[in-house]
């Protein structure tokens, strides 16, 4: 709505003489000020040299005699011979007679208020629509911005051998939302995860599995553990490495050779596996016994396994999959893709390492290649790009979902991989803040660490106990399927609803409650709404016309189906700004604005049977009144619309809706 209301904007500026000009059109928060605003008027002053006031009133004037003149089926405009004109010369006389008045106010403000007719036409289109409701599908949009892309998306990012902690939960619900709202606004979206399976993290935990006589004794029986006690385990042994680690020389020297052996394993899966493996020998970086290596590469493979096992059990129970899986052992490659960068002047030797000198370019100088002949995530980087660039055709864009920790990084290998022909200005590091708990801190080595899996849990046992006292006549396992998923709800939802750039301090009590701006809050709102369409037996069906001449809107109902109007509008902005907050913003105005709805206004009135009604049928002919059967089956198609924003919405979070609360 808000380009076709800009779009009828710029042709009252074009006869102005300023054809050029795009104006902004907003969404009014308070009804008083109209369903959408725009300060062109401000915005044009100096140009046209004429106050703010006198330009407004002269659109004003125009936009008034355009709607005098439109009448029903009238095109409004002069059609052109291109389909792209005539089709917004349509959506602008379509709009002119959705168009009530238009206000001017100081300092140059103008306000357009829509019709009773168009609110009331939205909430039949809801319900028609349905899903493609708010999408690129249902909209025809020319913001060539997110139009038709390929973009990639990479997240998730934990280690194997490693916690998937609460940040991992928070790139993860950030991600899915993001991919979610790509593709509603009409992009391809590839889902890519690039997990860390080789460094001293895992030596530390071979080290504990091999070497503790406590962990080494338990393997045997571990191996017929659930996946959950296997990682358990993995991260207990992985804790005591790393203080054998930074407590016993000897312990030290060993898990360096680990590291090595650990490596040298990944380049024989690699290879295994027809990848390109790189050609450094990393077995004689090995102090020790080299023979080990075969030990190793069994286990590293094995303990591996139970990580990946374990991380598919959350993306299950969040939601989310993955088009391909990327690893760090398949770009050892990069090592010898830096040695080519050096050939190529992009990198530069230094004390036996290659890094890159950033100075020239405002940037950060890093290290690709240590002085070992390690490769660093830097160099790993240089084999995992041209591969995410080519497996999957052109990209118009690669989205790297990670935290702040990363940004010179990211800078530097988006520059290094530009210079090599890589790519240009296709990559973007999307940034999400840190979180923790309102009570401390996280740490992983010290076993502190917040999992992600703990905090879903703990939300479930809170909600489950909600339900337990709200006396429901659910079964146990109704109850747990209701709390399991409002679980996730309350934990994505509080993710989601703030600034992606913005560290949370994570409120356990708030993000389950039931009443405030959380993600059950607005899963029971949907919940109540089916409910009322259940109870009211009458079917809300897509092939059902709706016929009348004028509706009456209170204003609690005006006010809904206001919501309803702005959610296309709302989809593509957030879509736009890659900015998930936006959508939360806009359900939680639409929950409240249902509920108190509901609160004052009786839905279902025992008036008669659903077939006196005609189905979904609203018809007032020859009346100044709507009769108690129209007021009825407008709140039900109020009530079914609202439904099924919520439950498009809540898609486009990742949450799921829940029939009965």
């Amino acid at each position: 709505m808000k380009h076709a209301i800009s779009f009828l904007l710029q042709s009252v500026l074009t006869d102005l003489g300023v054809p050029d000009v795009v104006p902004e059109v907003e969404i009014s928060d308070d009804p008083k000020h109209g369903d959408y605003t725009t300060n062109i008027a401000l915005r044009l002053s100096k140009q046209l040299k004429k106050s703010p006031m006198d330009i407004a009133l002269q659109v004003s004037t125009n936009l008034k005699s355009q709607i005098s003149t439109t009448k029903p089926g009238h095109q409004g405009l002069n059609r052109s011979n291109q389909d792209q004109k005539i089709s917004q010369q349509k959506t602008v006389s379509l709009l002119l007679q959705d168009i009530d008045h238009i206000d001017v106010v100081p300092p140059g403000f103008i306000n357009i208020f829509f019709t009773e007719a168009a609110l009331s036409r939205t909430i039949v289109r809801v319900i028609k629509d349905g899903e493609a409701y708010g999408t690129r599908s249902f909209v025809d949009t020319q913001d060539k911005q997110v139009k038709k892309k390929k973009i990639m998306v990479e997240y998730a990012h934990p280690n194997t051998h490693k916690s998937f902690h609460i940040g991992h939960l928070r790139n993860i619900t950030t991600a899915e939302s993001l991919i979610r709202l790509l593709e509603a606004w009409g992009s391809q979206v590839i889902r890519v995860n690039y997990e860390g399976d080789v460094g001293m993290h895992i030596a530390k935990a071979l080290y504990g599995l091999m070497q503790i006589p406590s962990f080494k004794s338990q393997i045997p029986t571990i191996r017929t553990k659930t996946v959950k006690e296997k990682v358990e385990f993995l991260g207990k042994a992985y804790a005591a490495g790393s203080t054998a680690f930074e407590e016993d020389p000897k312990a030290k020297e060993q898990i360096v050779d680990y590291n090595a052996l650990i490596y040298a394993s990944a380049q024989r899966f690699a290879r295994e596996k027809g990848i390109e493996a790189g050609s450094f020998d990393y077995i004689s970086l090995v102090k020790g016994n080299k023979d080990a290596v075969g030990t190793i590469y069994d286990l590293w493979k094995e303990t591996r396994q139970w990580s990946l096992d374990y991380f598919e059990t959350i993306y299950k129970r969040v939601g989310s999959h993955f088009d391909r899986y990327y690893f760090e052992s398949e770009c050892l490659a990069g090592v010898d893709s830096a040695r080519e960068a050096v050939k190529k002047k992009v990198l530069m030797e230094s004390e036996g390492a290659i890094i890159f000198y950033g100075k020239p370019y405002g940037l950060d100088t890093r290290v690709f290649v240590n002085s070992l002949g390690l490769p660093t995530y830097e160099a790993k980087e240089l084999a995992l790009a041209p591969a995410e660039f080519t497996e999957f055709g052109h990209l118009d864009k690669l989205i790297h979902v990670v935290g702040p920790e990363q940004a010179s990084f990211f800078k530097v290998t988006f520059k290094v991989e530009e210079l090599l022909g890589i790519q240009k200005d296709q990559q973007q590091h999307y940034i999400y803040g840190w979180v923790k708990l309102k009570h401390g801190k996280m740490s992983s080595r010290t076993g502190q660490v917040v999992l992600g899996e703990w905090l879903l849990d703990e939300a479930k046992k809170e909600i489950y106990t909600i339900l337990q006292k709200s006396n429901s006549n659910y079964t146990k396992e109704e109850q747990d399927m209701i709390a399991d998923k409002a679980a996730v709800a309350a934990v994505k939802y509080s993710f989601l609803k703030v600034s992606p750039q913005s560290e949370i301090a994570f409120d356990l009590g708030e993000s389950v409650s039931f009443e405030g701006d959380s993600g059950p809050y607005l899963q029971y709102t949907y919940a109540r709404a089916r409910s009322v369409l259940r109870k009211s037996q009458i079917p809300m069906t897509k092939s059902q016309e709706i016929h009348y001449d004028r509706v009456f809107l209170n204003p609690e109902e005006r006010a809904i189906a206001r919501l309803l109007v702005f959610y296309p509008d709302v989809v593509a902005d957030a879509a736009k700004t890659l900015s998930p907050s936006t959508i939360c913003t806009y359900l939680f105005s639409l929950g409240q604005a249902y509920n108190l709805f509901y609160a004052k206004h009786s839905i279902l009135r025992d008036t008669g049977k659903a077939s006196t009604y005609q189905g979904v049928r609203v018809s007032k002919k020859n009346s100044d009144t709507m009769t108690p059967s129209d007021t009825m089956t407008l709140r039900l198609l109020l009530t079914a619309a609202t439904a099924q924003v919520l439950k498009n919405g809540l898609y486009l979070l990742g949450i799921e809706t829940l029939e009965q609360m």
